[in-house]
């Protein structure tokens, strides 16, 4: 028992310089294969207790929740030292914190206390809301000028973990091109179990222009300026469960009201595809992630997949039954690279859509590095998208702040080199889309700045297959 025990200390004081701290990667993560195996997996140690410090207002058990052990029972040192850096991803993954760290104390007879000492993020923020309303920054600026009248402009008030329990509430006040009153809760952790989740939401929106349909690859609109012609409201509620870190689960059913007005029917009779100006229709939502990566903003290790299915209407017009299947593989290679292949596949049947159920390719984070200036509508198809990339710097400014949380902020910064591939189905291609019923396929190199708040900055240089080259800026959403 002496040599396990001598193992034993030098294993736990390696754990604790490699997992303890801010100054750690997300994506670096101690490699234990090097210690003792046999040694390690024989000396079992009990955690007395998981001791959180830090929170002023997430409670402890939904930080305990997180961490992988249990209090009273026993493990091989080997899993501990494996599962502390683990740990701490998860606490970080669950947009909670800053930063945290998980770390061992008060060691014992072979026993010992798992402590958990997080930095909490802002409950409430008052965000000013400024944001175009085109798909991407590139088509704002060269195609529409920079016009100010496709900009949304108001308040967004987000409340972040106002019980504790990691719910949120959002209220948003939006005027300029989409008026929008809209109300959001959602409640990840109801019950003893932290297993079950709730969430509701009610929206009422109205545009004075509206995207009709797409000719030569672009959106092409309909607009006037006296009235409205476009008037949306949402009413939906969703359930999840979750019973690890892992794995997710929800279900949502919405009911959506839609209205136009005639002209939009006139230059575009299959915008609902018949049935008149207005329609009303649920949609049914299942949803299931498995996100096994280590930094679900930016992953630079690990696997995930994702699959979608949506029912929206019951029949004719409105009657189309979406699939959605996504997966991710991600590598950690020497030297600081990282490669990552990712794959999209989507089907919606029947084929015969309206043109408002036919948005595929360009549109939200499905699209084709190179291709942000176009659309591609179907109602089959996909992407595949291969990415290396190389980090050069891993900066920490220290901002002066007589903050525990925000004295620190950090900066990743990547190069990187891509290509992309795809494919867009539609039976309905009648207007001249080049880019429609053909493989495409796109390339460049940029840099990504990941910071606090998991922000991710991308500027890309891309080109595309019909010989065009530009610069693109994206962003993920605050």
């Amino acid at each position: 028992m002496g040599f396990h025990r001598t193992y034993m200390t030098l294993a736990l004081i390696l754990a604790c310089l490699g997992a303890y701290g801010q100054e750690a990667p997300f994506d670096e993560i101690m490699d234990t294969t090097r210690l003792p195996g046999q040694a390690l997996q024989e000396s079992r140690v009990a955690i007395r207790s998981i001791i959180v410090t830090g929170n002023k207002k997430t409670r402890d058990n939904i930080v305990k929740r997180e961490i992988p052990f249990e209090e009273g029972r026993s493990y091989p040192m080997s899993d501990i030292i494996g599962s502390l850096h683990q740990g701490r991803l998860n606490l970080i993954n669950t947009t909670l914190f800053v930063d945290a760290s998980v770390d061992f104390t008060n060691w014992c007879n072979d026993s010992l206390d798992i402590v958990a000492d997080v930095k909490e993020r802002w409950y409430w923020f008052p965000i000013p809301i400024f944001k175009p309303v085109d798909r991407n920054w590139n088509v704002w600026i060269n195609q529409y000028d920079v016009s100010f009248e496709r900009v949304n402009y108001g308040l967004k008030f987000m409340g972040r973990n106002i019980t504790g329990r990691n719910d949120n509430l959002t209220i948003m006040l939006q005027s300029g091109y989409t008026k929008l009153l809209q109300l959001t809760y959602v409640n990840p952790f109801v019950g003893r179990s932290l297993k079950h989740g709730l969430s509701f939401d009610v929206s009422f929106g109205r545009n004075r222009e509206v995207n009709y349909t797409t000719r030569a690859n672009q959106q092409m609109f309909y607009k006037s300026p006296n009235s409205f012609v476009r008037d949306r409201f949402l009413i939906g509620a969703g359930y999840s469960y979750r019973k690890g870190s892992i794995e997710r689960h929800n279900v949502r059913l919405n009911y959506i009201q839609e209205k136009v007005i005639d002209s939009v029917l006139y230059y575009n009779p299959g915008y609902f595809g018949g049935g008149g100006t207005r329609q009303g229709f649920p949609e049914l939502i299942y949803t299931f992630q498995h996100l096994g990566v280590n930094y679900i903003p930016y992953p630079t290790k690990g696997f995930r997949w994702d699959f979608a299915f949506m029912k929206r209407g019951i029949d004719k017009p409105m009657d189309m039954w979406f699939f959605n299947l996504k997966g991710a593989k991600f590598w950690h290679l020497p030297y600081r690279f990282y490669l990552s292949v990712q794959a999209e596949a989507n089907l919606k049947v029947p084929f015969d859509q309206p043109f408002y159920n036919q948005s595929l390719l360009g549109y939200g984070d499905t699209y084709l590095r190179g291709l942000e200036y176009y659309v591609v509508d179907g109602v089959a198809g996909g992407m595949l998208r291969t990415t290396v990339r190389k980090q050069i710097f891993n900066l920490r400014w220290h901002t002066g702040l007589n903050s525990r949380t925000y004295n620190v902020i950090p900066f990743r910064i990547f190069l990187k080199g891509y290509g992309d591939v795809g494919y867009a189905y539609n039976k309905q291609n009648l207007t001249g889309n080049f880019l429609t019923n053909r493989p495409l396929y796109t390339g460049g190199v940029g840099v990504d700045v990941i910071t606090i708040y998991d922000v991710v900055f991308r500027l890309e240089y891309s080109f595309n297959q019909l010989g065009e080259r530009a610069p693109f800026i994206h962003m993920n959403e605050f």
